[in-house]
């Protein structure tokens, strides 16, 4: 490992934290009443439900009832510190307070809580590790499938269908628990050599796969082997019905309540579920992903530039140099790009970072590739560096640290790759980037969080998955967050604030990531999905396998295909 300029690296925690990780920000002055006018709120069709403390609402006792039947748990408020701990998302903003979850351990909970939710007209959501930002994965009054406890992993060195293996995961698992797992399916190849594996997955350590893969998935090494999505092989989903369905590329093989058995060639639900979103189509309680062959080695290249010195402003020449530098990145490069209001030294305050992985060896040319950017102003501007090869992708990922929950608005878009060509859109996004070191208020913070993708990702056929085609072609998926200290009584301030950033950004980039939205999208559709024929067959399908919309969640599928009772 080399080092120059050593540092505090505070970033570094930012690159791989919850949106809502906090920053120290900078000092900036109250919005005034004679400020901007703020972008209205997006409506809300909400399904007609029955909530606690209506007509025909199930009794405690009928609750219990299925509680018995259950190899998990019911929790409940009457269980005030499980409730909890349960029911807490990592953006507290959006926290619902559901009736109660049922933290299931098998399919056939998830199959009987269908059941009774179904008989009572019940709200449910479906949740695995809270990180749905704009609320997915809860609602107030609903009974919530939390599939927290499924841990189960299952791996199968000798695929007929992928040669570096698969492996079937509960969708209870969070990311890092699924590569520790990985990281000890070691073999070797006929002369001696080592066969280590990777798996397409997150780099946030408590993120589960549920939403995460059916919204896309994108990870540090996508450009090398593609979205998460484009790994899926097999998926196990328990319908509105309480059907069991296991799909593939093949077709569907449906398990009635009784066990009767039927398979068809119906791979509309499989192919729905890889890039259509998360919350809609049933509980996927269980994901089969290939593997893939690791490299020789991963490389982690960590290098900030200031923005302002001593007050004065000096970053906007390097982002706009590291910007054009990222697009001439071969597929071996991946990572992050970052711009944060973060204090570097007593004098430098601001920083834009990268925190680049290279997927392959010391010989490969393209290592080079990043040369001219780690030597890129390294007297004037230039505040730390670090390079560390790591033989397994599990070393690396120790290194990057979930952040603390807290309040948020996010929003985000597909930054193209044509940028570094469009002068005027290059210098556009600079100057927003560089605005995005400027909270609000001293309790709140900006960052983006720019994720690199591109390369591999965009040597699927368009139409192979219902993943928006600008996320394939694109350089990065610009995330952006405004956050505050929870329980200030200003989260209308921030987000008509935030509003505005929303705006700025999809200017400067073409549709956005479905696990990673803005809450309010009128144009919802064309922003996840980037075409209308698209949209239209993906509900189709969803009418298909949930003609009573039973699954509902915020700008999904069919959430606007519902009358409200």
């Amino acid at each position: 490992m080399t080092t120059k300029n050593p540092l505090q690296m505070i970033l570094l925690v930012v690159c791989f934290a919850s949106m809502t990780s906090h920053i120290q920000s900078v000092t900036s002055s109250q919005p005034t009443a004679a400020g901007p006018s703020f972008p209205s709120r997006q409506n809300k069709t909400l399904p007609y439900r029955l909530f606690p403390g209506m007509a025909n609402y199930p009794a405690h006792e009928e609750f219990f009832q299925l509680a018995s039947k259950l190899d998990g748990e019911f929790i409940h408020p009457m269980n005030p510190e499980e409730y909890a701990n349960v029911t807490a998302t990592w953006n507290i903003r959006v926290t619902g307070l559901p009736f109660a979850h049922i933290m299931a351990q098998s399919v056939e909970d998830v199959q009987q809580t269908i059941a009774f939710a179904k008989k009572y007209n019940i709200m449910v959501a479906v949740r695995s590790s809270g990180h749905s930002f704009i609320g997915r994965s809860t609602h107030d009054g609903a009974l919530i499938i939390n599939l927290f406890r499924m841990k189960g992993k299952k791996f199968n060195l000798d695929s007929v269908r992928n040669m570096a293996g698969e492996v079937t995961l509960e969708s209870g698992n969070s990311w890092l628990e699924v590569y520790e797992a990985v990281d000890k399916q070691v073999t070797y190849d006929t002369v001696g050599n080592v066969q280590r594996r990777v798996i397409v997955g997150g780099s946030a350590h408590t993120v589960a796969m549920g939403g995460y893969t059916q919204g896309g998935g994108h990870s540090p090494y996508s450009r090398q082997i593609g979205l998460a999505a484009d790994s899926l092989l097999e998926a196990t989903i328990v319908l509105a019905d309480g059907r069991k369905a296991v799909v593939n590329e093949q077709g569907t093989t449906i398990t009635t309540l009784d066990g009767a058995s039927s398979t068809s060639n119906d791979n509309s639900l499989f192919w729905a579920i890889r890039g259509g979103g998360g919350g809609t189509w049933g509980v996927v309680t269980d994901f089969t992903f290939r593997l893939h062959y690791a490299p020789e080695r991963f490389r982690h290249v960590i290098v900030n530039w200031a923005l302002t010195y001593k007050g004065t402003a000096i970053g906007s020449d390097d982002v706009r140099f590291i910007l054009k530098q990222l697009t001439t990145l071969s597929s071996q490069w991946g990572g992050y790009f970052l711009v944060s209001g973060a204090q570097l030294t007593a004098d430098a305050k601001g920083a834009v970072t990268l925190s680049l992985i290279h997927f392959g060896s010391d010989q490969d040319a393209s290592n080079h590739e990043v040369d001219a950017l780690l030597g890129h102003n390294p007297r004037v501007n230039q505040f730390g560096l670090t390079d560390t090869n790591y033989t397994t992708f599990l070393e690396y990922e120790a290194t990057p640290k979930d952040g603390p929950s807290g309040n948020a608005y996010i929003y985000n878009t597909f930054v193209q790759s044509d940028i570094g060509q469009n002068t005027t859109k290059l210098d556009q996004l600079v100057d927003f980037l560089l605005d995005s070191v400027n909270p609000p208020t001293d309790e709140s913070a900006l960052y983006c969080t720019g994720v690199l993708i591109g390369g591999k990702t965009n040597e699927i056929a368009e139409g192979a998955t219902p993943v928006n085609p600008k996320f394939r072609s694109g350089l990065m998926s610009m995330t952006c967050s405004l956050s505050w200290t929870p329980n200030n009584g200003q989260d209308s301030l921030y987000i008509n604030h935030a509003l505005l950033l929303r705006d700025g950004l999809s200017k400067l980039g073409e549709g956005s990531y479905f696990n990673e939205p803005a809450e309010d999208l009128d144009d919802w559709k064309q922003q996840f999905w980037g075409n209308s024929s698209t949209y239209d067959r993906l509900l189709q399908i969803k009418r298909q396998w949930d003609p009573d919309h039973f699954f509902w969640c915020h700008n999904c599928v069919g959430s606007d295909d519902v009358t409200s009772g």
